[in-house]
C-alpha cells in the first residue's frame, strides 16, 4: 500500500530547515521591530544570532507540514500548540525522576476461574 503523503529523511530535513528559517526569520523582523524602539548603542549590542524557537514552535511547524490540511483552524493549532506543550512538560517531569537498573514496572498476573 503506497503512501503517497511519505517523504524520505532529505525531504523531512529540507521542510525542517525551511520551517526553521521561517521562524527564524519571523523572530528577525520582531527583533528587528523592536530593535528600532531602543538607542543606537543598545540596538549594537543586541545578539547577531537570533534566538532558538522552542521546541513546541518547532515541533507545531513539523507537524503542519508534515500533515497540511484545511482543518488547521487557529483554535486547531492553538490547541495541538497546548498539547505539545503539555506533553513536553510532562516529558521533562518524568526524565527528571531517577531510577535505578533495578527498578522495573510491577506486573502482576493473576488468572480468575469463572465459576459454571
Amino acid at each position: 500500500m503506497p503512501d503517497e503523503n511519505r517523504i524520505d529523511r532529505r525531504q523531512f530535513a529540507e521542510s525542517l530547515a525551511i520551517g526553521s528559517g521561517a521562524i527564524a526569520a519571523l523572530i528577525g523582523s520582531s527583533l528587528s521591530l523592536n530593535a528600532d524602539d531602543k538607542p543606537a548603542e543598545e540596538a549594537k549590542e543586541a545578539p547577531a544570532v537570533p534566538p532558538r524557537p522552542s521546541e513546541e514552535v518547532l515541533l507545531l511547524t513539523c507537524l503542519m507540514q508534515r500533515y497540511p490540511s484545511e482543518h488547521f483552524g487557529e483554535a486547531a493549532i492553538q490547541g495541538i500548540f497546548r498539547d505539545l506543550r503539555g506533553d513536553l512538560a510532562r516529558g521533562r517531569i518524568l526524565s527528571e525522576f531517577p531510577l535505578e537498573n533495578s527498578d522495573e514496572p510491577c506486573f502482576e498476573f493473576r488468572a480468575f476461574r469463572a465459576q459454571p
